[in-house]
């Protein structure tokens, strides 16, 4: 399709918004994302070497959640511009009504709606089953990824608990280390300046070597307690378990949803289905949102519009937990929260032009200018 002047430019315009848009809150994101992965990285909790893949996977998929309202926000600065520089008045005045201008939205909207309907219901599942496999993989490493300095943490060889006062830079020594555990009816309490990991080249086995400390035998209560010293004191670790990945639904392909009896499943669906949806409603919703006097300024509505969408998601969220517990009945789902922004963009059009304008445009094909 050939686009007209009038097209070229709102779309130009529209377009170069967005992206500006989504830049800046692609980089919140990621901000958000990386300091997250940053503090488990440094409580041990995943090595420093998968940051960077579960970095791009987890704002892969902020990005699905953000393309919707950064549309909405484009559009409701776009539109505020032309109202404020008087170009709105200068169009309608020439005969372009919301019916025309809604042609220019959704030359911009449908495209990325089904690019964002692609990503939601195939390549968001496969994602966050890479990054949940990459955290299942490097969990297996090493079992002092759990161990966080200065916390009692209850160990993943032989259970024991352990305390560690502090780690070297390259977090491979331990250092004063306790370890408790349960022996029958006795205990044993081991104390060490410092503790290792190593593997038996020709074996493979791997073992908790501490040095430097003593060894407690004992039952608690009774005074019959075997103490020894120690310079060097190996501890066999158990081979670690085969990788599993956590059973969850935002990884199960979109075909495995489709057709299936469970709730949460079918929540899950219409949460996919979601994101491409609301980019869409609200796409619609910011034509007659952004309608302001040009004294107001191209940011007078922005709040308003801001305060739209939060509502909006916040409503999501709520609906999708409502109908995987069972709250919400089957046939209503999440297409409620749907059909709230529905009738406002119906009240917003009313509002602006009256029932009977509306009746009329209806008719024309063409909501008037």
């Amino acid at each position: 399709m050939r686009l007209k002047v009038l097209d070229r430019y709102l779309v130009r315009e529209m377009l170069f918004t967005q992206l500006a848009v989504t830049l800046v809150l692609l980089l919140i994101i990621m901000g958000g994302v990386l300091a997250r992965l940053l503090r488990e990285a440094a409580e041990g909790r995943i090595p420093g070497d998968v940051l960077p893949p579960i970095l791009v996977l987890g704002t892969f998929n902020g990005l699905i959640l953000l393309l919707p309202v950064s549309l909405f926000l484009a559009l409701m600065l776009s539109l505020g511009r032309l109202y404020k520089d008087s170009e709105m008045a200068a169009l309608m005045a020439a005969g372009v009504g919301y019916g025309r201008l809604y042609r220019t939205i959704l030359i911009l909207a449908l495209p990325l709606t089904l690019i964002l309907a692609l990503m939601s219901l195939f390549v968001s599942p496969q994602t966050s089953l890479m990054v949940d496999q990459i955290r299942a993989e490097a969990s297996q490493r090493s079992d002092l990824m759990g161990v966080t300095p200065g916390r009692f943490t209850r160990a993943g060889f032989g259970g024991v608990v352990l305390f560690v006062e502090s780690f070297s830079d390259e977090r491979r020594t331990m250092n004063n280390v306790f370890i408790q555990r349960r022996m029958g009816d006795q205990t044993e309490v081991v104390v060490a300046r410092t503790a290792t990991q190593q593997v038996d080249p020709a074996s493979g086995q791997r073992f908790f070597v501490l040095r430097d400390g003593f060894r407690y035998e004992g039952s608690p209560g009774d005074l019959d307690f075997r103490i020894i010293e120690f310079k060097t004191h190996g501890v066999r670790m158990p081979e670690p378990d085969a990788v599993s990945v956590r059973s969850r639904t935002d990884n199960v392909p979109t075909l495995t949803l489709l057709g299936s009896e469970r709730l949460d499943y079918r929540a899950e669906l219409q949460w996919r289905l979601a994101a491409p949806i609301s980019m869409l409603l609200l796409a619609l919703v910011a034509l007659p949102l952004s309608y302001t006097s040009p004294r107001q300024g191209r940011f007078a509505k922005l709040a308003l519009g801001v305060a739209v969408y939060v509502v909006y998601a916040q409503l999501q969220i709520m609906a999708q937990s409502w109908y995987a517990d069972g709250v919400s009945p089957a046939w209503l789902g999440m297409w409620w929260v749907h059909a709230l922004v529905v009738v406002l963009l119906i009240h917003l059009l009313v509002h602006r032009y009256g029932l009977r304008w509306l009746m009329m445009a209806w008719r024309r094909k063409e909501l008037p200018a």
